[in-house]
């Protein structure tokens, strides 16, 4: 029982090892934060729920071969011979666990994107003199841009794992535990503190001209952070754990484990299904060609891993990125673009000839790109991600991310146009 810890441990590193950045600020802190939030109950036998949650991820992984489902198997797994080794577990690791991973980022970085824009908007209006385009607000001759190190991954996760970090270090000071649900409500509340937080953030950055890259804007997040976010989250987290929080009986008999023949093979079933998972996980992907949702005619076409079709030609290049379910995740461009060394600026929300999509400027030192993006079938395009997942869902149909990049803004237009007619 004893060796497979280490042997997931072994799959793990070796079979994410494109899914996780080991040294970014998220993984690092979701390290720091497992032994705060972690509580074994010794005298309760561990169930068998990561035993079925984990053969369901795997099997999800079978029919959609993805890195999160990999990792979401080989953690229940892990949760699973924990559990029946040492005792029944607590809630929090698990929560920990998917913060601290790009699943989490993904989330952060796409489905706060419309939350960026709204925090640009409110904060342009309240500062005198501020003009706001897209992401951007330009106050006294100098442009701030609110990126997702803004309103994003960076301190979404930091407050999300920081809060755990609260919550598991006071439960275990005062002995008192809350349940899933109210752990849940706690989170949800530690976001919106974070949205308010970055909000003060931003306008106090373009009220007093502090520019990215100086230690005022690093101390100004710093700050942020601990007066708005975290010392806020504490004094609720004391105030509802002592009020709500239930105290474990502890008993003085501890749970000892007999390796009967069910418990192995439950062991050896999900030691069988992670391997295969990690050499199916490592397999180079097959370069697959699907329908076009637009006209392709004067492109040359080239098939991308990924499910990624290359369009280009002399005026512009076109990324169509099939997803091929309602419940996958897609190549946004502002993940993909950012790994090219572009960043997002102006990102807006605009119609073109009848058309909704979301444009923006790429930067990268004086090379500046103009870029569209928008989501369609062939029968129906849409910008926002719940509207084309509920038409997924409801009908079946499949949808495609369409990325185009232009030199400027009028041959975008133009390319757009010809695109969709």
């Amino acid at each position: 029982m004893r060796i497979l810890i280490p042997i997931y441990l072994v799959l793990f590193f070796a079979g994410l090892q494109h899914f996780f950045d080991w040294q970014s600020a998220g993984f690092l802190l979701g390290l720091a934060a497992l032994p705060f939030t972690t509580a074994f109950d010794a005298a309760r036998k561990g169930s068998r729920r990561y035993f079925y949650m984990s053969l369901s991820a795997f099997v999800l992984f079978l029919l959609v071969p993805v890195h999160t489902f990999f990792y979401l198997s080989l953690i229940c797994a892990m949760a699973f011979c924990l559990e029946v080794y040492v005792g029944r577990m607590n809630l929090l690791p698990m929560l920990v666990l998917i913060c601290m991973s790009p699943i989490f980022e993904w989330w952060a970085d796409l489905f706060t994107f419309p939350i960026r824009l709204q925090l640009t908007s409110i904060a342009g209006n309240m500062i005198m003199g501020a003009k706001v385009e897209g992401n951007v607000i330009s106050c006294k001759g100098q442009n701030f841009s609110v990126d997702p190190a803004c309103m994003g991954l960076q301190m979404t996760v930091t407050a999300m794992l920081c809060g755990l970090i609260i919550i598991g270090g006071l439960q275990k000071k005062y002995r008192l535990y809350l349940s899933g649900g109210m752990t849940i409500a706690l989170l949800c509340v530690a976001f919106g503190l974070n949205v308010v937080g970055n909000l003060i953030r931003i306008v106090c950055l373009v009220q007093f001209v502090i520019m990215p890259g100086t230690v005022m804007h690093e101390v100004m997040g710093l700050l942020s952070l601990v007066v708005y976010v975290l010392l806020p989250f504490g004094l609720l987290c004391h105030y509802v754990i002592r009020r709500v929080g239930k105290e474990r009986v502890m008993e003085k008999r501890i749970y000892r484990i007999v390796p009967t023949g069910p418990l192995l093979l439950r062991n050896g079933i999900l030691l069988v299904c992670m391997s295969c998972a990690c050499y199916i996980n490592l397999r180079p992907r097959q370069v697959v060609a699907h329908a076009l949702p637009l006209k392709a005619k004067g492109y040359a076409v080239k098939h991308l891993p990924d499910n990624v079709t290359q369009l280009y030609n002399k005026e512009a290049l076109v990324y169509v990125k099939y997803i091929p379910s309602y419940y996958h995740s897609e190549h946004h461009p502002m993940l993909c673009w950012k790994g090219s060394g572009y960043t997002f600026e102006k990102v807006r929300e605009q119609v073109w000839n009848g058309q909704a999509l979301y444009s923006a400027e790429l930067v990268n030192g004086d090379s500046i790109l103009h870029t569209a993006w928008w989501y369609a079938n062939g029968q129906h395009q849409y910008i926002s991600q719940l509207a084309w997942r509920w038409d997924a869902m409801k009908n079946g149909q499949q949808y495609s991310l369409v990325n185009v990049t232009a030199k400027d803004e009028a041959t975008l237009r133009k390319v757009i146009r010809t695109l969709n007619n």
